[in-house]
């Protein structure tokens, strides 16, 4: 679904990291955890292929994206004003698993604790859910009180202990994976995060946010296509970009 939406809010969480509401009162509905948009770059002719944005949260006739600023298709986006319009397609991707009386560990890294928002809004309404967000420093952290108002349980790690614990954010994640009574993990930000979780836990299923360039969005230029253990390919835009990490190779 190809549709325009109207900017109504837009934030920098960090030096890096852009927050941007859009009124979409078409489509929050039919939108959930895990699935994301492509927004197009509207102001330059150079940037053909649209930017994916996952749904950091949906409020009312709002969605809410996150992104960090890394390239040239991200700055003309940071660069937008409430009132703007934005050309988006979506909602794309498959959404995330729902469990339902499960203990739930959300893992996010820097930014990767965007879509995670989201997620944890519609998961602790039947789980008990556990929140570890990490970063560099204090002032990379984005979304905390966010997290606390969900009223679950938020713990913080930088990696040179300015705010919460020092040090990696895998370290307060296995702890909690490990105290836990069959507990799923979900978990968003670097690849080396990732395949650190599923690596090190035992029998606990891992679901991650996977990023890859993608060109369709829709799984046909096999762009975002990520290599399974046991053969074949998964393309992120289509049959993710929540995977099982335990089925794909990192």
């Amino acid at each position: 679904m190809n549709f325009k939406v109207r900017v109504a809010e837009v934030s920098w969480l960090t030096q890096e990291v852009v927050s941007v509401w859009v009124e979409a009162p078409d489509v929050t509905g039919k939108t959930k955890p895990g699935q994301f948009f492509g927004v197009k770059v509207n102001k330059r002719g150079d940037l053909l292929l649209r930017r994916p944005l996952s749904v950091a949260d949906v409020r009312g006739d709002f969605l809410r994206f996150i992104f960090k600023v890394v390239g040239k298709g991200t700055v003309e986006l940071s660069r937008t004003k409430p009132g703007d319009g934005w050309d988006v397609l979506g909602p794309l991707g498959k959404p995330a698993p729902i469990f339902k009386g499960r203990d739930v560990v959300v893992c996010g890294g820097g930014v990767g604790a965007a879509p995670l928002l989201f997620l944890t809004r519609v998961l602790k309404e039947k789980n008990r859910v556990n929140v570890i967000l990490g970063a560099k420093t204090a002032s990379e952290l984005i979304l905390v009180n966010d997290f606390r108002r969900l009223k679950v349980k938020v713990i913080l790690a930088t990696d040179d202990g300015s705010a919460g614990e020092k040090g990696f954010v895998t370290q307060p994640a296995m702890r909690a994976i490990k105290t836990l009574l069959k507990p799923v993990v979900f978990a968003c930000g670097p690849r080396s995060m990732l395949k650190f979780l599923m690596e090190n836990v035992d029998q606990v299923p891992v679901w991650g946010f996977l990023e890859e360039r993608m060109g369709c969005g829709v799984g046909i230029c096999y762009c975002c296509a990520v290599e399974r253990r046991e053969g074949g390919y998964l393309r992120l835009c289509k049959d993710g970009p929540v995977v099982f990490l335990n089925e794909v190779r990192l």
